[in-house]
């Protein structure tokens, strides 16, 4: 069976930068995977790449989403197909309620009908942003808008869904309530990629991961295993 995503020799260059150097990595249906690494290490931007939000000029080797070539989509061809991000800093619209905020996360939606129902669920799953769903974004604490983030989303219906640094700038009660949202999400049926420099909670909650140095994958594997592994324990976890 073909993998949901998968980067088959994938490079970027920002400029004469040669920043990712020719990594291959596999996402299956239903998977919950991590990337894990120092600052620097190419997480971010080829989780950019993927969802279309990196310049293509830059981009070498193949991004292959549900059976297509993504690597030349823009963003929003891409989100279109049912993989959406949210990004490291969270952006959400600091003039927009909550719940206007959740609803632009539905433009590409045709089934308008069901907007309403699972704009419920994400409330049920967040039931802080349904306490302030006519407050701004802008008002809300840095966890809420992790949360209205993520939630943004969901309402896409995504089939795979790229989180970057969720746990960043949060405080670690928070952290914990964000990745039990995200553990219930992958339950839910929604496959799942994320990068997070708190290596530590990653490997705890993803089923694989891929450890990047220096634009390559240094090590990859089952998270148990790499929980385990000494070089990941000196290196990621304070072990």
């Amino acid at each position: 069976m073909a993998a949901l995503l998968e980067l088959q020799d994938f490079h970027y260059y920002y400029g004469n930068i040669h920043t990712v150097k020719g990594i291959n990595m596999k996402v299956e249906e239903g998977e919950m995977v991590t990337i894990i690494g120092a600052n620097g290490a190419g997480k971010t931007t080829t989780l950019q790449a993927i969802s279309g939000l990196k310049d293509a000029k830059g981009i070498r080797g193949k991004i292959i989403f549900d059976g297509k070539e993504i690597q030349k989509f823009s963003g929003h061809k891409v989100a279109a197909l049912g993989l959406c991000q949210v990004l490291e800093g969270r952006h959400v619209f600091s003039k927009l309620t909550v719940e206007e905020n959740l609803l632009t996360g539905a433009y590409l939606r045709k089934d308008t009908k069901n907007i309403r129902d699972d704009l419920k669920n994400i409330y049920k799953k967040f039931p802080r942003l349904e306490e302030r769903r006519k407050q701004l974004g802008g008002t809300l604490s840095g966890g809420e808008q992790q949360m209205l983030a993520i939630g943004r989303a969901l309402i896409n219906k995504p089939k795979l869904l790229l989180l970057d640094e969720p746990s960043l700038g949060l405080a670690p009660v928070i952290v914990k309530e964000v990745f039990k949202a995200i553990r219930e999400i992958n339950k839910e049926g929604v496959t799942v990629l994320f990068v997070e420099q708190n290596s530590k909670i990653a490997l705890n909650t993803a089923n694989r991961g891929y450890v990047m140095q220096v634009g390559e994958i240094a090590m990859e594997g089952n998270c148990q295993d790499l929980l385990a592994n000494e070089e990941v324990k000196k290196a990621y976890l304070g072990g």
